[in-house]
Protein backbone atom coordinates (compact mmCIF):
# COMPACT_ATOMS: atom_id res chain seq x y z
CA UNK A 1 0.00 0.00 0.00
CA UNK A 2 1.55 3.33 -1.01
CA UNK A 3 1.35 6.52 0.96
CA UNK A 4 -1.68 7.84 -0.91
CA UNK A 5 -3.61 4.58 -0.53
CA UNK A 6 -2.89 4.64 3.18
CA UNK A 7 -4.14 8.22 3.46
CA UNK A 8 -7.29 7.46 1.51
CA UNK A 9 -8.29 4.64 3.82
CA UNK A 10 -7.81 6.65 6.98
CA UNK A 11 -10.03 9.11 8.69
CA UNK A 12 -8.71 12.55 9.51
CA UNK A 13 -6.02 12.91 12.16
CA UNK A 14 -8.74 14.46 14.32
CA UNK A 15 -10.67 11.17 14.33
CA UNK A 16 -7.55 9.23 15.24
CA UNK A 17 -6.82 11.60 18.10
CA UNK A 18 -10.43 11.46 19.31
CA UNK A 19 -10.20 7.68 19.38
CA UNK A 20 -7.05 7.95 21.50
CA UNK A 21 -8.86 10.35 23.84
CA UNK A 22 -11.79 7.93 24.12
CA UNK A 23 -9.43 5.11 25.08
CA UNK A 24 -7.64 7.24 27.67
CA UNK A 25 -11.00 8.41 29.07
CA UNK A 26 -12.18 4.81 29.38
CA UNK A 27 -9.08 3.94 31.38
CA UNK A 28 -9.63 6.91 33.67
CA UNK A 29 -13.28 5.93 34.16
CA UNK A 30 -12.08 2.51 35.30
CA UNK A 31 -9.89 4.20 37.88
CA UNK A 32 -12.81 6.35 39.05
CA UNK A 33 -14.99 3.24 39.39
CA UNK A 34 -12.35 1.70 41.67
CA UNK A 35 -12.16 4.87 43.75
CA UNK A 36 -15.95 5.05 44.08
CA UNK A 37 -15.90 1.45 45.27
CA UNK A 38 -13.34 2.32 47.93
CA UNK A 39 -10.68 0.15 46.35
CA UNK A 40 -6.97 0.72 46.64
CA UNK A 41 -5.47 2.61 43.69
CA UNK A 42 -1.80 3.30 43.10
CA UNK A 43 -1.45 7.07 43.41
CA UNK A 44 1.47 7.41 41.00
CA UNK A 45 -0.32 5.36 38.34
CA UNK A 46 -3.52 7.35 38.75
CA UNK A 47 -1.69 10.68 38.47
CA UNK A 48 0.19 9.43 35.40
CA UNK A 49 -3.07 8.27 33.77
CA UNK A 50 -4.66 11.65 34.42
CA UNK A 51 -1.64 13.37 32.90
CA UNK A 52 -1.96 11.23 29.77
CA UNK A 53 -5.65 12.07 29.54
CA UNK A 54 -4.95 15.80 29.74
CA UNK A 55 -2.18 15.55 27.14
CA UNK A 56 -4.36 13.64 24.67
CA UNK A 57 -7.18 16.16 25.23
CA UNK A 58 -4.79 19.00 24.34
CA UNK A 59 -3.59 17.04 21.30
CA UNK A 60 -7.19 16.76 20.12
CA UNK A 61 -7.80 20.49 20.51
CA UNK A 62 -4.62 21.30 18.61
CA UNK A 63 -5.48 18.83 15.85
CA UNK A 64 -8.95 20.35 15.42
CA UNK A 65 -7.71 23.94 15.41
CA UNK A 66 -4.96 23.02 12.96
CA UNK A 67 -7.68 21.81 10.56
CA UNK A 68 -10.15 24.62 11.33
CA UNK A 69 -8.86 27.56 13.36
CA UNK A 70 -12.40 28.87 13.90
CA UNK A 71 -13.89 25.64 15.24
CA UNK A 72 -15.86 25.82 18.50
CA UNK A 73 -17.73 23.20 20.51
CA UNK A 74 -19.11 22.92 24.03
CA UNK A 75 -20.44 19.39 24.32
CA UNK A 76 -19.62 15.83 23.36
CA UNK A 77 -22.39 15.86 20.73
CA UNK A 78 -21.03 19.05 19.19
CA UNK A 79 -17.55 17.53 19.19
CA UNK A 80 -18.79 14.40 17.41
CA UNK A 81 -20.53 16.54 14.77
CA UNK A 82 -17.40 18.61 14.27
CA UNK A 83 -15.21 15.52 13.86
CA UNK A 84 -17.69 14.04 11.37
CA UNK A 85 -17.50 17.26 9.33
CA UNK A 86 -13.70 17.19 9.38
CA UNK A 87 -13.81 13.54 8.25
CA UNK A 88 -15.93 14.59 5.28
CA UNK A 89 -13.38 17.28 4.46
CA UNK A 90 -10.62 14.69 4.69
CA UNK A 91 -12.48 12.44 2.24
CA UNK A 92 -12.88 15.30 -0.24
CA UNK A 93 -9.24 16.20 0.20
CA UNK A 94 -8.21 12.65 -0.66
CA UNK A 95 -9.78 12.94 -4.12
CA UNK A 96 -7.73 16.04 -4.87
CA UNK A 97 -4.56 14.45 -3.56
CA UNK A 98 -5.14 11.23 -5.46
CA UNK A 99 -5.69 13.11 -8.71
CA UNK A 100 -2.60 15.24 -8.06
CA UNK A 101 -0.57 12.09 -7.52
CA UNK A 102 -2.05 10.50 -10.64
CA UNK A 103 -1.10 13.48 -12.80
CA UNK A 104 2.35 13.75 -11.25
CA UNK A 105 2.96 10.09 -12.06
CA UNK A 106 2.30 10.54 -15.78
CA UNK A 107 4.19 12.17 -18.59
CA UNK A 108 3.67 13.51 -22.11
CA UNK A 109 5.35 12.51 -25.34
CA UNK A 110 5.51 14.76 -28.38
CA UNK A 111 7.65 14.98 -31.49
CA UNK A 112 8.52 18.57 -30.55
CA UNK A 113 10.44 18.99 -27.30
CA UNK A 114 9.17 22.52 -26.82
CA UNK A 115 5.54 21.37 -26.90
CA UNK A 116 6.31 18.50 -24.55
CA UNK A 117 7.86 20.83 -21.99
CA UNK A 118 4.94 23.24 -22.30
CA UNK A 119 2.47 20.44 -21.53
CA UNK A 120 4.56 19.33 -18.57
CA UNK A 121 4.56 22.87 -17.21
CA UNK A 122 0.78 22.97 -17.58
CA UNK A 123 0.59 19.62 -15.80
CA UNK A 124 2.69 21.01 -12.94
CA UNK A 125 0.40 24.03 -12.68
CA UNK A 126 -2.63 21.73 -12.55
CA UNK A 127 -1.04 19.62 -9.78
CA UNK A 128 -0.26 22.79 -7.80
CA UNK A 129 -3.85 23.99 -8.19
CA UNK A 130 -5.23 20.68 -6.95
CA UNK A 131 -2.95 20.82 -3.92
CA UNK A 132 -3.99 24.40 -3.21
CA UNK A 133 -7.67 23.50 -3.25
CA UNK A 134 -7.06 20.43 -1.09
CA UNK A 135 -5.59 22.72 1.57
CA UNK A 136 -8.80 24.73 1.93
CA UNK A 137 -10.70 24.34 5.19
CA UNK A 138 -13.76 23.21 3.17
CA UNK A 139 -12.71 22.10 -0.33
CA UNK A 140 -15.54 21.71 -2.85
CA UNK A 141 -16.43 18.40 -4.46
CA UNK A 142 -14.11 17.48 -7.31
CA UNK A 143 -16.23 16.81 -10.42
CA UNK A 144 -15.75 13.73 -12.55
CA UNK A 145 -15.29 9.96 -12.16
CA UNK A 146 -12.65 7.93 -10.30
CA UNK A 147 -9.08 9.09 -10.53
CA UNK A 148 -7.90 6.48 -13.05
CA UNK A 149 -10.69 7.52 -15.46
CA UNK A 150 -10.65 11.23 -14.70
CA UNK A 151 -8.23 12.44 -17.36
CA UNK A 152 -10.03 10.61 -20.17
CA UNK A 153 -13.31 12.09 -18.96
CA UNK A 154 -11.96 15.66 -18.71
CA UNK A 155 -10.32 15.55 -22.14
CA UNK A 156 -13.57 14.30 -23.70
CA UNK A 157 -15.59 17.34 -22.58
CA UNK A 158 -16.85 19.34 -25.56
CA UNK A 159 -16.21 23.09 -25.46
CA UNK A 160 -19.30 23.71 -27.59
CA UNK A 161 -21.60 21.98 -25.14
CA UNK A 162 -23.41 23.41 -22.14
CA UNK A 163 -22.09 20.69 -19.86
CA UNK A 164 -22.23 21.98 -16.23
CA UNK A 165 -19.07 20.04 -15.37
CA UNK A 166 -17.21 21.86 -18.13
CA UNK A 167 -18.42 25.19 -16.76
CA UNK A 168 -17.33 24.09 -13.29
CA UNK A 169 -13.83 23.31 -14.57
CA UNK A 170 -13.60 26.64 -16.42
CA UNK A 171 -14.71 28.64 -13.40
CA UNK A 172 -13.21 26.86 -10.40
CA UNK A 173 -10.22 24.94 -11.81
CA UNK A 174 -8.66 27.25 -14.45
CA UNK A 175 -5.18 25.68 -14.41
CA UNK A 176 -6.52 22.15 -14.52
CA UNK A 177 -8.87 23.19 -17.33
CA UNK A 178 -6.00 24.79 -19.25
CA UNK A 179 -4.03 21.54 -19.03
CA UNK A 180 -6.79 19.14 -20.13
CA UNK A 181 -8.07 21.54 -22.81
CA UNK A 182 -4.72 21.48 -24.65
CA UNK A 183 -3.74 17.89 -23.89
CA UNK A 184 -4.06 15.29 -26.64
CA UNK A 185 -4.99 12.25 -24.58
CA UNK A 186 -3.20 9.80 -26.89
CA UNK A 187 0.09 11.54 -26.04
CA UNK A 188 -0.40 10.99 -22.29
CA UNK A 189 1.40 8.05 -20.69
CA UNK A 190 0.59 6.87 -17.20
CA UNK A 191 3.29 5.01 -15.29
CA UNK A 192 2.87 3.05 -12.04
CA UNK A 193 5.54 5.15 -10.37
CA UNK A 194 6.21 8.83 -10.78
CA UNK A 195 8.29 9.08 -13.89
CA UNK A 196 7.08 12.66 -13.88
CA UNK A 197 9.60 13.79 -11.32
CA UNK A 198 12.36 12.68 -13.65
CA UNK A 199 11.16 14.98 -16.42
CA UNK A 200 12.56 18.47 -16.87
CA UNK A 201 10.55 20.90 -14.80
CA UNK A 202 8.19 18.22 -13.53
CA UNK A 203 8.96 18.81 -9.89
CA UNK A 204 8.15 22.51 -10.06
CA UNK A 205 4.65 22.12 -8.66
CA UNK A 206 5.93 20.08 -5.76
CA UNK A 207 8.61 22.64 -5.01
CA UNK A 208 6.11 25.50 -5.15
CA UNK A 209 3.94 23.71 -2.64
CA UNK A 210 6.89 23.07 -0.36
CA UNK A 211 7.93 26.71 -0.35
CA UNK A 212 4.58 27.96 0.80
CA UNK A 213 2.49 28.75 -2.26
CA UNK A 214 -0.15 26.27 -1.11
CA UNK A 215 -0.80 27.61 2.36
CA UNK A 216 -4.50 27.01 2.85
CA UNK A 217 -7.01 28.69 5.09
CA UNK A 218 -7.09 28.08 8.79
CA UNK A 219 -4.20 27.72 11.17
CA UNK A 220 -0.78 28.34 9.70
CA UNK A 221 2.34 26.54 10.73
CA UNK A 222 5.93 27.81 10.77
CA UNK A 223 7.00 29.86 7.76
CA UNK A 224 3.36 30.42 6.84
CA UNK A 225 2.67 26.85 5.77
CA UNK A 226 -0.36 24.89 6.90
CA UNK A 227 0.42 22.93 10.03
CA UNK A 228 -2.53 20.57 9.70
CA UNK A 229 -2.80 17.31 7.88
CA UNK A 230 -3.62 19.11 4.64
CA UNK A 231 -1.17 20.36 2.07
CA UNK A 232 2.11 20.14 3.97
CA UNK A 233 1.72 16.57 5.18
CA UNK A 234 0.08 15.37 1.98
CA UNK A 235 2.70 17.02 -0.19
CA UNK A 236 5.18 14.74 1.52
CA UNK A 237 3.00 11.79 0.55
CA UNK A 238 2.76 13.09 -3.01
CA UNK A 239 6.52 13.39 -3.32
CA UNK A 240 7.07 9.93 -1.86
CA UNK A 241 4.48 8.19 -3.99
CA UNK A 242 5.45 10.17 -7.08
CA UNK A 243 9.01 8.87 -7.26
CA UNK A 244 10.69 5.50 -7.39
CA UNK A 245 12.88 5.57 -4.31
CA UNK A 246 14.69 3.32 -1.88
CA UNK A 247 14.33 3.35 1.86
CA UNK A 248 15.30 6.73 3.36
CA UNK A 249 18.74 7.17 4.83
CA UNK A 250 17.34 6.75 8.34
CA UNK A 251 17.08 3.02 7.61
CA UNK A 252 20.29 1.05 7.33
CA UNK A 253 21.21 -2.02 5.37
CA UNK A 254 24.29 -4.16 5.78
CA UNK A 255 26.20 -2.35 3.05
CA UNK A 256 24.99 1.21 3.68
CA UNK A 257 26.39 3.87 5.93
CA UNK A 258 24.24 5.87 8.31
CA UNK A 259 26.51 8.59 9.64
CA UNK A 260 28.99 10.98 8.15
CA UNK A 261 31.86 8.58 8.78
CA UNK A 262 32.72 5.45 10.69
CA UNK A 263 33.80 5.74 14.32
CA UNK A 264 35.51 2.45 15.07
CA UNK A 265 38.42 3.45 17.27
CA UNK A 266 41.82 1.83 16.88
CA UNK A 267 45.25 2.75 18.23
CA UNK A 268 48.00 4.20 16.06
CA UNK A 269 49.66 0.78 16.06
CA UNK A 270 46.47 -0.91 14.87
CA UNK A 271 44.79 1.38 12.32
CA UNK A 272 41.27 0.74 11.15
CA UNK A 273 42.41 -0.19 7.65
CA UNK A 274 44.63 -3.00 8.94
CA UNK A 275 41.93 -4.22 11.30
CA UNK A 276 39.39 -4.39 8.51
CA UNK A 277 41.85 -6.19 6.24
CA UNK A 278 42.78 -8.68 8.95
CA UNK A 279 39.19 -9.49 9.91
CA UNK A 280 37.69 -9.48 6.41
CA UNK A 281 37.43 -13.29 5.97
CA UNK A 282 35.58 -13.58 9.29
CA UNK A 283 33.26 -10.70 8.45
CA UNK A 284 32.34 -12.31 5.16
CA UNK A 285 31.36 -15.50 6.94
CA UNK A 286 29.02 -13.78 9.40
CA UNK A 287 25.53 -12.86 8.29
CA UNK A 288 24.77 -9.42 9.76
CA UNK A 289 21.73 -9.60 12.02
CA UNK A 290 20.51 -6.15 10.95
CA UNK A 291 17.96 -6.71 8.23
CA UNK A 292 17.29 -4.18 5.50
CA UNK A 293 14.98 -1.47 6.74
CA UNK A 294 15.83 -1.50 10.45
CA UNK A 295 15.89 1.94 11.96
CA UNK A 296 19.42 2.90 13.00
CA UNK A 297 21.31 5.94 14.19
CA UNK A 298 24.79 4.43 14.11
CA UNK A 299 27.13 4.02 11.15
CA UNK A 300 26.61 0.60 9.54
CA UNK A 301 30.37 -0.02 9.44
CA UNK A 302 30.63 0.50 13.19
CA UNK A 303 27.84 -1.98 13.81
CA UNK A 304 29.37 -4.51 11.41
CA UNK A 305 32.64 -4.39 13.34
CA UNK A 306 30.87 -4.78 16.66
CA UNK A 307 29.03 -7.84 15.39
CA UNK A 308 32.28 -9.23 14.04
CA UNK A 309 34.12 -8.86 17.36
CA UNK A 310 31.10 -10.16 19.26
CA UNK A 311 31.08 -13.28 17.09
CA UNK A 312 34.82 -13.83 17.46
CA UNK A 313 34.59 -13.42 21.24
CA UNK A 314 32.45 -16.58 21.39
CA UNK A 315 35.45 -18.70 20.39
CA UNK A 316 38.32 -16.65 21.87
CA UNK A 317 39.52 -16.51 25.42
CA UNK A 318 39.55 -13.18 27.19
CA UNK A 319 43.37 -12.98 27.13
CA UNK A 320 43.51 -13.67 23.37
CA UNK A 321 41.08 -10.92 22.41
CA UNK A 322 42.42 -7.69 20.95
CA UNK A 323 39.17 -5.86 21.65
CA UNK A 324 38.61 -4.98 25.27
CA UNK A 325 34.96 -3.88 25.01
CA UNK A 326 32.26 -2.59 22.72
CA UNK A 327 31.38 1.03 23.49
CA UNK A 328 28.28 2.92 22.35
CA UNK A 329 28.29 6.65 23.07
CA UNK A 330 26.13 9.75 22.84
CA UNK A 331 25.57 12.97 24.79
CA UNK A 332 21.83 12.25 24.45
CA UNK A 333 21.13 9.65 27.12
CA UNK A 334 17.92 10.86 28.78
CA UNK A 335 15.18 9.78 29.11
CA UNK A 336 16.85 6.48 29.84
CA UNK A 337 14.97 4.41 27.26
CA UNK A 338 14.17 7.20 24.79
CA UNK A 339 17.49 7.91 23.12
CA UNK A 340 19.25 6.33 20.14
CA UNK A 341 21.71 4.38 22.33
CA UNK A 342 19.37 2.75 24.82
CA UNK A 343 16.03 2.75 22.98
CA UNK A 344 14.70 -0.83 23.02
CA UNK A 345 13.75 -0.96 19.34
CA UNK A 346 16.71 0.76 17.68
CA UNK A 347 19.35 1.05 20.42
CA UNK A 348 22.74 -0.59 20.33
CA UNK A 349 21.60 -3.86 21.92
CA UNK A 350 18.96 -4.38 19.22
CA UNK A 351 21.34 -3.30 16.45
CA UNK A 352 24.01 -5.90 17.15
CA UNK A 353 21.84 -8.62 18.70
CA UNK A 354 23.73 -8.38 21.98
CA UNK A 355 22.97 -11.12 24.48
CA UNK A 356 25.72 -10.51 27.02
CA UNK A 357 25.31 -9.96 30.74
CA UNK A 358 26.32 -6.30 30.81
CA UNK A 359 23.50 -4.11 32.05
CA UNK A 360 22.46 -1.77 29.28
CA UNK A 361 22.78 1.44 31.27
CA UNK A 362 25.11 4.40 30.93
CA UNK A 363 28.31 3.78 32.87
CA UNK A 364 31.23 5.87 34.07
CA UNK A 365 34.83 5.05 33.14
CA UNK A 366 35.35 3.60 36.62
CA UNK A 367 32.37 1.31 36.19
CA UNK A 368 33.62 0.39 32.72
CA UNK A 369 36.99 -0.74 34.14
CA UNK A 370 35.28 -2.94 36.74
CA UNK A 371 33.02 -4.48 34.12
CA UNK A 372 35.90 -5.26 31.77
CA UNK A 373 37.87 -6.84 34.60
CA UNK A 374 35.01 -8.92 35.98
CA UNK A 375 33.36 -10.24 32.80
CA UNK A 376 34.74 -13.09 30.78
CA UNK A 377 32.61 -12.26 27.74
CA UNK A 378 32.96 -9.18 25.55
CA UNK A 379 31.06 -6.45 27.41
CA UNK A 380 28.86 -3.84 25.83
CA UNK A 381 29.30 -0.46 27.53
CA UNK A 382 27.12 2.57 26.96
CA UNK A 383 27.71 6.11 28.11
CA UNK A 384 28.51 9.69 27.23
CA UNK A 385 31.44 12.04 26.75
CA UNK A 386 33.38 10.78 29.78
CA UNK A 387 33.23 7.17 28.61
CA UNK A 388 34.32 8.11 25.08
CA UNK A 389 37.17 10.28 26.39
CA UNK A 390 38.38 7.43 28.59
CA UNK A 391 38.21 4.94 25.73
CA UNK A 392 40.14 7.18 23.34
CA UNK A 393 42.87 7.79 25.91
CA UNK A 394 43.66 4.17 26.78
CA UNK A 395 47.20 2.90 26.04
CA UNK A 396 47.51 0.67 22.99
CA UNK A 397 48.92 -2.22 24.97
CA UNK A 398 45.66 -2.50 26.89
CA UNK A 399 43.76 -3.26 23.70
CA UNK A 400 41.22 -1.09 21.95
CA UNK A 401 37.47 -0.68 22.01
CA UNK A 402 35.03 -1.10 19.17
CA UNK A 403 33.25 2.26 19.31
CA UNK A 404 29.95 3.34 17.79
CA UNK A 405 28.73 6.87 18.37
CA UNK A 406 25.58 8.78 17.52
CA UNK A 407 26.76 11.64 15.33
CA UNK A 408 24.69 14.30 13.62
CA UNK A 409 21.29 13.06 12.51
CA UNK A 410 20.02 13.76 9.01
CA UNK A 411 16.60 15.20 8.22
CA UNK A 412 15.41 11.69 7.34
CA UNK A 413 16.65 10.36 10.66
CA UNK A 414 14.85 13.12 12.56
CA UNK A 415 11.67 12.32 10.65
CA UNK A 416 12.09 8.62 11.41
CA UNK A 417 12.78 9.21 15.11
CA UNK A 418 9.73 11.34 15.83
CA UNK A 419 7.43 10.09 13.07
CA UNK A 420 8.15 6.39 12.62
CA UNK A 421 9.35 5.47 16.09
CA UNK A 422 7.04 7.62 18.23
CA UNK A 423 4.18 7.87 15.71
CA UNK A 424 3.90 11.66 15.82
CA UNK A 425 2.19 13.12 12.75
CA UNK A 426 4.59 15.74 11.40
CA UNK A 427 4.06 18.27 8.64
CA UNK A 428 7.08 18.68 6.37
CA UNK A 429 7.77 22.26 7.58
CA UNK A 430 7.96 20.90 11.13
CA UNK A 431 10.63 18.39 10.11
CA UNK A 432 12.59 21.20 8.46
CA UNK A 433 12.18 23.27 11.62
CA UNK A 434 13.57 20.39 13.67
CA UNK A 435 16.66 20.26 11.52
CA UNK A 436 17.07 24.04 11.48
CA UNK A 437 16.88 24.16 15.28
CA UNK A 438 19.29 21.29 15.90
CA UNK A 439 21.26 20.47 12.72
CA UNK A 440 20.89 16.92 14.01
CA UNK A 441 23.34 17.49 16.89
CA UNK A 442 22.43 14.73 19.39
CA UNK A 443 22.76 17.03 22.42
CA UNK A 444 20.23 19.42 20.87
CA UNK A 445 17.95 16.72 19.42
CA UNK A 446 17.75 15.16 22.88
CA UNK A 447 16.61 18.47 24.33
CA UNK A 448 14.06 18.87 21.53
CA UNK A 449 12.79 15.35 22.21
CA UNK A 450 12.20 16.23 25.85
CA UNK A 451 10.31 19.37 24.78
CA UNK A 452 8.12 17.45 22.32
CA UNK A 453 7.45 14.38 24.48
CA UNK A 454 6.74 15.81 27.91
CA UNK A 455 5.30 12.52 29.18
CA UNK A 456 7.54 9.65 27.97
CA UNK A 457 4.74 7.12 28.35
CA UNK A 458 2.33 9.16 26.21
CA UNK A 459 3.89 10.82 23.14
CA UNK A 460 1.60 13.30 21.38
CA UNK A 461 -0.08 12.10 18.22
CA UNK A 462 0.11 15.50 16.56
CA UNK A 463 1.95 18.80 17.03
CA UNK A 464 -0.55 21.55 16.40
CA UNK A 465 0.56 25.06 15.56
CA UNK A 466 0.16 26.34 19.12
CA UNK A 467 2.07 23.42 20.64
CA UNK A 468 4.83 23.52 18.03
CA UNK A 469 5.30 27.27 18.47
CA UNK A 470 5.61 26.75 22.23
CA UNK A 471 8.06 23.87 21.76
CA UNK A 472 10.32 25.95 19.51
CA UNK A 473 10.33 28.89 21.90
CA UNK A 474 11.08 26.74 24.95
CA UNK A 475 13.84 24.90 23.07
CA UNK A 476 15.57 28.09 21.97
CA UNK A 477 15.37 29.42 25.53
CA UNK A 478 17.28 26.32 26.68
CA UNK A 479 20.41 26.99 24.58
CA UNK A 480 22.24 28.91 27.37
CA UNK A 481 21.47 26.11 29.84
CA UNK A 482 22.79 23.49 27.40
CA UNK A 483 25.98 25.50 27.01
CA UNK A 484 26.30 25.61 30.79
CA UNK A 485 25.97 21.82 30.88
CA UNK A 486 28.96 21.57 28.55
CA UNK A 487 30.87 23.58 31.16
CA UNK A 488 29.56 22.16 34.43
CA UNK A 489 27.00 19.49 33.62
CA UNK A 490 27.02 15.75 34.28
CA UNK A 491 30.12 13.82 33.16
CA UNK A 492 28.25 12.28 30.23
CA UNK A 493 27.77 15.79 28.79
CA UNK A 494 30.56 17.91 30.25
CA UNK A 495 33.57 18.83 28.10
CA UNK A 496 37.13 19.60 29.21
CA UNK A 497 38.58 23.10 28.92
CA UNK A 498 40.59 22.07 25.88
CA UNK A 499 37.57 20.51 24.18
CA UNK A 500 35.61 23.73 24.69
CA UNK A 501 38.55 25.75 23.38
CA UNK A 502 38.78 23.62 20.23
CA UNK A 503 35.03 24.00 19.70
CA UNK A 504 35.39 27.78 19.91
CA UNK A 505 38.41 27.76 17.60
CA UNK A 506 36.64 25.84 14.86
CA UNK A 507 33.73 28.30 14.96
CA UNK A 508 36.14 31.26 14.82
CA UNK A 509 38.13 29.84 11.92
CA UNK A 510 35.02 28.78 9.97
CA UNK A 511 34.25 32.37 8.95
CA UNK A 512 37.49 32.64 7.00
CA UNK A 513 38.12 29.08 5.87
CA UNK A 514 37.18 26.52 3.27
CA UNK A 515 37.14 22.74 3.75
CA UNK A 516 40.58 22.69 2.16
CA UNK A 517 42.13 25.41 4.36
CA UNK A 518 40.48 25.11 7.77
CA UNK A 519 42.89 22.50 9.17
CA UNK A 520 45.89 24.64 8.21
CA UNK A 521 44.21 27.73 9.65
CA UNK A 522 43.68 25.97 12.97
CA UNK A 523 47.30 24.78 13.08
CA UNK A 524 50.07 26.68 11.31
CA UNK A 525 48.04 29.84 10.60
CA UNK A 526 46.03 30.10 13.80
CA UNK A 527 47.89 33.28 14.77
CA UNK A 528 46.09 35.27 12.06
CA UNK A 529 42.80 35.02 14.00
CA UNK A 530 44.29 36.96 16.96
CA UNK A 531 43.07 34.70 19.75
CA UNK A 532 46.22 34.03 21.77
CA UNK A 533 44.11 32.63 24.64
CA UNK A 534 43.76 29.44 22.57
CA UNK A 535 46.77 27.41 21.49
CA UNK A 536 46.96 26.30 17.85
CA UNK A 537 45.95 22.72 17.14
CA UNK A 538 48.65 20.08 16.99
CA UNK A 539 48.79 16.33 16.56
CA UNK A 540 48.18 15.97 20.30
CA UNK A 541 44.66 17.31 19.73
CA UNK A 542 43.60 14.47 17.43
CA UNK A 543 41.67 12.66 20.16
CA UNK A 544 40.04 15.93 21.28
CA UNK A 545 38.82 16.68 17.77
CA UNK A 546 37.71 13.08 17.32
CA UNK A 547 35.61 13.29 20.46
CA UNK A 548 33.88 16.49 19.31
CA UNK A 549 33.18 14.99 15.90
CA UNK A 550 31.99 11.68 17.35
CA UNK A 551 29.52 13.48 19.63
CA UNK A 552 28.18 15.44 16.67
CA UNK A 553 29.25 18.79 18.10
CA UNK A 554 31.40 19.39 15.03
CA UNK A 555 30.53 18.49 11.44
CA UNK A 556 32.98 16.15 9.75
CA UNK A 557 34.14 15.58 6.19
CA UNK A 558 32.58 12.65 4.37
CA UNK A 559 35.87 11.87 2.63
CA UNK A 560 37.06 8.51 4.01
CA UNK A 561 40.43 7.84 5.60
CA UNK A 562 41.10 11.33 6.98
CA UNK A 563 42.59 11.87 10.41
CA UNK A 564 40.29 13.86 12.74
CA UNK A 565 41.96 17.26 12.29
CA UNK A 566 42.09 16.85 8.52
CA UNK A 567 38.40 15.86 8.59
CA UNK A 568 37.34 19.20 10.13
CA UNK A 569 35.00 21.22 7.91
CA UNK A 570 33.80 24.80 8.48
CA UNK A 571 30.72 25.28 10.63
CA UNK A 572 27.87 26.72 8.56
CA UNK A 573 26.55 30.19 9.34
CA UNK A 574 23.18 28.80 10.54
CA UNK A 575 24.62 25.89 12.50
CA UNK A 576 23.14 26.13 16.04
CA UNK A 577 26.47 25.08 17.53
CA UNK A 578 27.41 28.73 16.98
CA UNK A 579 24.64 29.77 19.39
CA UNK A 580 25.91 27.26 21.93
CA UNK A 581 29.49 28.52 21.59
CA UNK A 582 28.34 32.11 22.22
CA UNK A 583 27.34 31.03 25.72
CA UNK A 584 30.49 29.01 26.48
Amino acid sequence: MNAFEDTQRRRSIVSDTLQSLTEQTRQWHNTIDLLEAGQQVDRATAVADLGKLLDVCQNLRDAILSEDSGATWKSKNELDSLVARLDEVAAKRCRYLDLAQWLAAGTVTHRRERTKQERLRQRDAAVAELMEISALAAPPELPGPEVDKWLDWACSLDDSSEDPDLKNLNTNFPRVDDFVRQLEIELWHQEPKAAAVEETGSSNAVEKVATGSLAGKGSKGPNGNSSGTGVAGNLKLLKESASEKNLPSAYSDAAGEMSESSTICATEEAPVEEMAKEEKPVAAAIKPPIEVGRLSFFAADDLDCMRLYQEKAKTESKDARKVRAMVAVSQWLTPRDQNPVLQPRCGIRAQIGYEGKSDLIAVTPEEAVKTIESESGLPLLTGGADLLRWSLSQPAEDGFDAIATVRRLSTEQLKAWFGDLYKIELAEPQVQDMYRLTYGIPLLVGELHRRVILVPEAPPTWLGYAIWTKVKASFEARIPALAEELHNGPPAVKLTDREIAVLKMVVIASDDSTPETIAENLMEKWHKFHHPEHQALSSSDESTVKLLQSLGLLPVSKEPGLRPIKAIVPVEADDPIRLVVKHL
